[in-house]
C-alpha cells in the first residue's frame, strides 16, 4: 500500500467539510452551535497500537477507487493521540462557533474490555483514567462492558453507592487481579467520572433502567440537548449468562422511544442517541471512512423505527467508519454515523440549535465527518498515565513463556482476514491447553474434549518477534494475554453425547443466531457435518469421536470449556444442560503452563471438523 501520513492541518480541514446538510444563514441570533465528537469500540487501546490496529485507509488509490494496492493508508491510534485530536476539532470547531456555542465528547460503548494486556490485566482500571483525563462527557454502555458481568459494571462506572472513598483500607486483603484494586496514591480509582448509559438494560428487580437512561447537557445560554444510551438487544447471546442474571435487554428502539416524549415533556426537543449497533457499508466505496455505500445491517431497522423526532444516531458495534444521512419514514433524513474502532477515528459532528424551538435545525449547520487520529501530536497528560501503566505491566508483560516453531492464528478467509466459520491453529493450541490445565486440577474430574469459541481468539501469535524485542519464536506472557483477554476461568461440566451433539449443533444459523461459529476443538476429538442439512441435523452423529471412539449418545462425557461458553455463551446454551459444573483455572494461565511444558511446540494441525455431503461412518 502506497503509505502517507496526512497533516495535522489536513486533519482540521477535513473536520470543517462535514458530510450532511450545508450551513444556512441564521434566522436568529439566539441559534446555538454545537459539537459532538464522538468515540466507539476503543476496547481500551490505550497504547500505541500497531499491525493492522493501527493502519486507516484515508484516500482511495491513484484510480480514484478504494480498496486497491495504492490506497493511501495512515498511521493513526493510540490514547494520548486521541486527546490531542479531540482537542484539535474541538478548537476549530470554537474558532468558527459563536460564543454560546458547547462541545461534548462522548462515546458509544465497548470502550473497556477486550483490551490488550496494559489495560485488561488491570481489569480496565487504566482504559477508564485515560477516559477521565480526555475529558469524556458520556457513554453508552456496550456489550464488551458486561464481559464481567453487572457487578463490574457498576464498579467502573461508579455506580454502586460507597463503592469508593479516600479510606485505602477498602482494598487491604485482596488479591490483585481479581478485585481490582491497582490504583496508587497518584493514579487512585474512582471509576468513570462520566455517566454510562443503558437505557434498554432493565433491572429484573425493579423494571427500570440499571444505569441511567439518558443525560442532558447545558450550553452556556441555557439550551439543552439529550443524548440517550442503548446497547444491543443481541449482548444476552455475546457474554456470559452468569453475569447479566438480575438484568434484562429490550429493544433499542423501543427504549428510545420510549424516553423521547419524556423529554420533550421537559421542554428538550434536541434529542440524540448513542447506540452500541452498527451496519456494515457493502460498496465498492465501503473503506471510504466518510462514505456511506450501500449500509446494511442492524442500525438500518433502527433508524427506521425510531422516533423521527430524534435528530442524530452515533453507532457503533461492527467496527465500521461511514458518515450518513439515511431516510426517516414520515421525518427528515438523519444523520446515522459511526467511527470505526480502537481510537483510528472520531467523528465530528456539528449541529445548530434552533434559539426559538431548542430543536435542531436540520437547515442550518447538520453534518458530521470522520477525522483520523493522527500521531503529530498527543497529550502529555494522557501520555503520562499510559507510561504508569504500561510500566507496572511491561516485566511480567515482556517476560517470555516458551517457544514455536510457526505462527499460531485465527482461521482466514481467502483476503486473509480474520473469520468465526472456521476452527483454527490458535484455537486447537488454545483448546489443547485448557484440556491439559483442566486436566491438572482433580476437582475438574476426568476431561476428554475442550472446546474454544472463535470470538475468544482476540489476536493471533506470530513466529516473529513481537514489537517488544524478543526474539522470532519467543512467546510472551503477554501475547497470551492478548490472545484471552477476558480472565474466564476454564470450567468442566458432564456432558451426554447427545449433549456433546447438541453443542455441535448449535454452531450453525439457527433462530438464536444468523451465522455460524465454528468452534476449535482439542485433539482426539473430530466430527463430520455439512451445513447445508436441515437444522438440527447437521452434524452425523455417528462421525463424533473421542480418541477415535464413537460418542454414546446415552453416555456421559467430561468436557471443558471457558467460563462464557460453559454459561451459555454465544448462544451456545447446550452447554448449560451439563451437571456437575466445577469452576477452574484462569484461561491465559492454562495457556502459559501449557507452553512452558512443551516449548518449543509445533502448531497443531486442528481439522477436527470434516465437511461432507456423506458421512464415512
Amino acid at each position: 500500500m502506497r503509505r502517507t501520513r496526512p497533516t495535522v492541518a489536513v486533519t482540521l480541514a477535513l473536520a470543517t467539510g462535514l458530510v450532511g446538510v450545508p450551513a444556512a444563514a441564521s434566522g436568529t441570533q439566539r441559534n446555538v452551535d454545537v459539537q459532538l465528537v464522538a468515540m466507539n469500540d476503543f476496547h481500551g487501546r490505550v497504547s500505541l497500537t500497531s499491525g493492522g490496529d493501527s493502519e486507516l485507509v484515508t484516500a482511495p488509490g491513484g484510480d480514484g477507487a478504494y480498496g486497491t494496492e495504492d490506497d493511501v493508508v495512515a498511521e493513526v491510534g493510540g490514547a494520548a493521540n486521541v486527546a490531542a485530536t479531540v482537542r484539535q476539532v474541538q478548537t476549530s470547531f470554537r474558532g468558527t462557533a459563536g460564543g454560546s456555542a458547547a462541545s461534548f465528547f462522548v462515546g458509544a460503548g465497548d470502550l473497556v474490555s477486550a483490551s490488550p494486556f496494559e489495560s485488561s490485566v488491570f481489569k480496565d482500571e487504566p482504559t477508564i483514567e485515560v477516559l477521565n483525563a480526555m475529558g469524556l462527557d458520556v457513554s453508552s454502555v456496550g456489550n464488551h462492558e458486561f464481559d464481567r458481568g453487572t457487578q463490574e459494571l457498576r464498579r467502573i462506572s461508579a455506580a454502586t453507592d460507597g463503592r469508593f472513598s479516600d479510606d485505602v483500607t477498602a482494598c487491604e486483603g485482596v488479591t490483585v487481579g481479581v478485585d481490582g484494586c491497582f490504583g496508587t496514591d497518584e493514579h487512585a480509582f474512582s471509576g468513570a467520572r462520566f455517566p454510562y448509559l443503558a437505557a434498554n438494560v432493565l433491572d429484573t428487580a425493579t423494571g427500570a433502567p440499571m444505569l441511567p437512561p439518558y443525560q442532558v447537557f447545558t450550553t452556556p445560554d441555557g439550551s439543552r440537548i439529550a443524548l440517550i444510551g442503548v446497547v444491543t438487544e443481541t449482548t444476552p447471546t455475546i457474554v456470559a449468562p452468569a453475569g447479566i442474571a438480575d438484568v434484562r435487554f429490550v429493544d433499542e428502539a423501543e427504549a428510545v422511544n420510549r424516553y423521547v416524549p419524556e423529554l420533550q415533556a421537559d421542554g428538550i426537543e434536541a434529542i440524540g442517541v448513542l447506540v452500541h449497533e452498527g451496519g456494515e457499508a457493502e460498496g465498492p466505496a465501503a473503506l471510504d471512512p466518510n462514505g456511506c455505500d450501500q449500509l446494511t445491517g442492524p442500525i438500518v431497522g433502527i433508524n427506521d423505527a425510531v422516533d423521527d423526532a430524534v435528530d442524530l444516531i452515533v453507532s457503533a458495534h461492527s467496527h465500521q467508519a461511514y458518515s450518513c444521512l439515511l431516510p426517516v419514514p414520515g421525518g427528515q433524513p438523519r444523520l446515522v454515523t459511526q467511527a470505526g474502532s480502537y481510537g483510528r477515528l472520531v467523528t465530528d459532528i456539528r449541529l445548530t440549535l434552533d434559539g426559538e424551538t431548542g430543536d435542531v435545525d436540520r437547515s442550518a449547520t447538520y453534518g458530521a465527518m470522520n477525522v483520523p487520529v493522527t500521531r503529530e501530536a498527543s497529550d502529555a497528560r494522557v501520555q503520562s498515565i499510559v507510561d504508569h501503566w504500561a510500566g507496572r505491566a511491561a516485566e511480567a508483560g515482556n517476560a517470555v513463556v516458551g517457544t514455536v516453531t510457526g505462527d499460531l492464528l485465527r482461521a482466514r478467509d481467502a483476503g486473509g482476514a480474520p473469520v468465526r466459520d472456521d476452527e483454527s491453529v490458535l484455537g486447537t493450541f488454545v483448546a489443547n491447553a485448557q484440556l491439559a490445565g483442566a486436566r491438572a486440577v482433580p476437582e475438574l474430574g476426568e476431561p476428554v474434549v475442550a472446546f474454544m469459541n472463535p470470538g475468544g481468539l482476540r489476536t493471533d501469535i506470530p513466529f516473529a518477534s513481537s514489537p517488544a524485542g524478543e526474539g522470532d519464536g519467543n512467546v510472551t506472557y503477554r501475547e497470551l494475554f492478548d490472545v484471552q483477554p477476558f480472565s474466564n476461568t476454564v470450567n468442566s461440566v458432564s456432558l451426554t453425547g447427545a449433549g456433546i451433539d447438541a453443542v455441535l449443533e448449535q454452531q450453525f444459523p439457527s433462530a438464536a443466531r444468523d451465522s455460524t461459529l465454528l468452534l476449535s476443538t482439542s485433539d482426539g476429538f473430530g466430527y463430520q457435518y455439512d451445513p447445508a442439512r436441515a437444522e438440527g441435523d447437521r452434524v452425523f452423529d455417528c462421525s463424533i469421536t473421542i480418541a477415535g471412539v464413537p460418542v454414546d449418545p446415552a453416555g456421559t462425557y467430561r468436557v471443558v470449556a471457558n467460563s462464557f461458553l460453559i454459561g451459555g455463551g454465544d448462544s451456545f446454551t447446550a452447554f448449560t444442560s451439563g451437571t456437575g459444573p466445577v469452576t477452574g483455572p484462569v484461561d491465559v494461565d492454562t495457556a502459559v503452563s501449557y507452553l512452558a511444558a512443551n516449548s518449543p511446540l509445533t502448531p497443531p494441525v486442528g481439522d477436527h471438523a470434516v465437511l461432507v455431503s456423506e458421512p464415512t461412518c
